[in-house]
């Protein structure tokens, strides 16, 4: 099947799968993740490998353009609010994830390498499926505001981790070299990964709100610019060989910090946001294996589990002592369970860095991103309705240009009276 063919396909059977999805009272994003397992190679292969390789680069501009909306989440009175607590949420999840999945694996069988790494991995949390379902049911309150910051920190910890790891592996494997040659190249490469492609993200920010105030808005130039730039930073960023995810990130913050027109440009955007969200999730579904499930293993199952028991416990113990109610206290950590993009990008860049350790972690990563992009949405929506943040019950692929006027939902009052467990 020729690509222009398979992107029609693909933006058809999302519209009905959203419908069924809201037929069935389950998220769309998990609606799209379904109907791209089935059209996809796993399924009637109507989506070819080869076409999921021709059109990756989709999959890249929709993320770039969600990770430009979660920057702006760092607006500083937004921060201000909610920022501390996130912090300290972020590391609690994140480092408990890390600590349970490497020991437990390195108990069950695993060299401690390959635990290390599958450790980063399970760390993340898929900010694209985790956002939408915030979207889909426009969802307000203490809890959102804590998981719209806590999905973009836990990805940038999740890197600057995993990179303190790869430069430590790095300088264990080639000990054939001078050990300072070897520490330099990996805290070079670390340091040039995370502050360069803040600093791309901060120049093109300034650049675009210089470019914003002089665009005709009449003629939808906004969106026009908003969408340039943001492929501008992806691109730049990978001819550079540094972070998409850092630079566009940085890209929103400073343009949510700096800028006039931040809004004017969020809202802009959100006008493209349908058809490519909707292809996003389909093609993530279309890459799900199936048949990765069936060999899970020991490893698998207990990745799976000491993966979910350190979100959980780890976002709850992070948040005891804030200002939130009981069932928030609970119920945060289940809103962490998804696990996408960032998780195969890591897995991808292991095979390069590190092949000798690829086959032992890739089946794993596979078969539990299926597991929690399928589980994910579902036990967001449970926790959002089960708190009454979820104020709607939205229709199909019009949640982002209908339901809110930018891209990202604005923090609510955060006073909520505290309560005891």
């Amino acid at each position: 099947m020729n690509e222009i063919l398979s992107v029609g396909l693909i933006l058809l059977a999302a519209l009905v799968a959203g419908h069924v999805a809201q037929l069935l009272r389950i998220p769309e994003v998990t609606g799209y993740l379904l109907i791209g397992v089935f059209i996809g190679p796993a399924g009637f292969d109507l989506i070819s490998h080869e076409n999921l390789k021709t059109l990756a680069f989709l999959s890249e501009i929709a993320l770039g353009m969600i990770l430009f909306g979660i920057g702006s989440i760092f607006e500083v009175a937004h921060f201000r609010l909610v920022g501390p607590g996130v912090v300290r949420i972020t590391i609690w999840e994140g480092t408990a994830a890390f600590i349970l999945v490497t020991v437990g694996l390195f108990a069950l069988g695993q060299p401690m390498p390959v635990a290390l790494l599958l450790g980063v991995i399970a760390m993340e949390t898929a900010p694209a499926t985790t956002l939408m379902v915030l979207h889909e049911y426009n969802a307000r309150g203490p809890l959102t505001d804590r998981l719209l910051a806590l999905i973009a920190l836990n990805n940038m910890y999740v890197l600057m981790t995993f990179g303190v790891v790869t430069a430590a592996l790095t300088l264990a494997t080639y000990a054939g070299e001078s050990w300072w040659l070897l520490a330099y190249r990996a805290l070079y490469g670390l340091g040039w990964s995370t502050a360069g492609s803040i600093a791309l993200g901060v120049l093109l920010g300034v650049l675009l709100d210089l470019w914003a105030g002089r665009a005709r808005r009449e003629w939808g130039e906004g969106m026009i610019l908003a969408m340039g730039f943001v492929l501008v930073a992806v691109g730049a960023a990978r001819l550079l060989n540094l972070s998409p995810l850092f630079a566009t990130l940085a890209l929103g913050a400073t343009l949510a910090n700096t800028s006039h027109h931040g809004d004017y440009l969020l809202r802009s955007l959100s006008r493209a946001d349908p058809p490519l969200y909707a292809a996003f999730f389909v093609l993530a579904g279309a890459e799900l294996n199936i048949e990765s499930v069936k060999t899970l293993g020991v490893c698998g199952l207990g990745y799976v589990a000491l993966r979910s028991i350190g979100k959980i416990a780890g976002a709850r113990l992070g948040i005891r002592g804030q200002n939130v109610t009981a069932e928030v206290r609970r119920y945060l950590g289940l809103c962490l369970l998804s696990s996408s993009s960032l998780a195969i990008g890591l897995t991808i860049q292991i095979r390069h860095s590190f092949p000798v350790y690829a086959q032992a972690l890739t089946g794993i990563v596979l078969a539990s991103v299926l597991i929690f992009e399928i589980a994910g949405p579902l036990l967001t929506r449970f926790v959002l309705v089960r708190v009454g943040e979820a104020q709607t019950t939205p229709q199909p692929l019009q949640w982002s240009a209908s339901k809110t006027r930018g891209k990202i939902p604005r923090p609510a009052d955060t006073g909520t009276q505290a309560s005891e467990d």
